[in-house]
């Protein structure tokens, strides 16, 4: 019984990454407001009975889609941010890599920015989450003294700002040359501005 019910939890797993990605090609060419489940279930080729087996609702499926554009930037960017080892270092892998992912996967941006155009992001548990752990990055850094004495709120918020700049600027020209650009400059931006001072 155990291998059936793996089996089964498999199938289940895989059919809702499906409608989880059929869902990011509506909202991302669609928009939030024409993406029902109706027209997911259509473009992940099921009755929309099959999605409603999966997902309770629209919302917990678009709730989904967050949950699975977070866990992937995660996922990329995770690993490189704790292999930089110091909290410089590890911003700068953090802000670097922001906009690589940005530039690697402009579908899920999308999806993700039509969610967040209808729905408030800062009050999102995944919102928060980021927000803390740049936070507890800055912290790090300033009681480290690798970084200058700064309301860490405050800048948190501004890397934050600049990132949401970023992707505009990246998924409106999705040339490689464009995304070193703003990369470039964003690191260069936040390096300067985060830096010891000189006694």
């Amino acid at each position: 019984m155990a291998p059936e019910r793996s089996s089964e939890s498999v199938v289940h797993a895989a059919r809702r990454a499906q409608l989880v990605d059929a869902a990011i090609d509506v909202l991302a060419r669609d928009g939030y407001a024409a993406a029902s489940t109706v027209r997911i279930a259509r473009a992940a080729g099921v009755s929309r009975g099959v999605l409603t087996y999966h997902f309770r609702d629209r919302a917990d499926l678009i709730a989904a889609v967050v949950q699975s554009v977070y866990a992937l930037a995660g996922a990329e960017l995770g690993p490189r941010v704790v292999r930089a080892g110091s909290p410089r270092a590890s911003l700068l892998a953090f802000i670097g890599g922001s906009v690589g992912f940005y530039a690697a996967h402009p579908r899920h941006l999308a999806a993700l920015s039509a969610v967040f155009t209808a729905q408030e992001r800062d009050g999102t548990r995944h919102h928060r989450t980021e927000m803390d752990d740049v936070g507890a990055l800055l912290r790090a850094g300033v009681e480290a003294g690798e970084f200058r004495a700064f309301d860490v709120e405050i800048m948190a918020g501004t890397i934050r700002a600049a990132l949401d700049a970023a992707l505009v600027r990246v998924t409106a020209d999705r040339t490689p040359a464009a995304a070193a650009r703003v990369r470039d400059e964003l690191v260069r931006t936040f390096d300067l501005a985060t830096r010891k001072e000189n006694p």
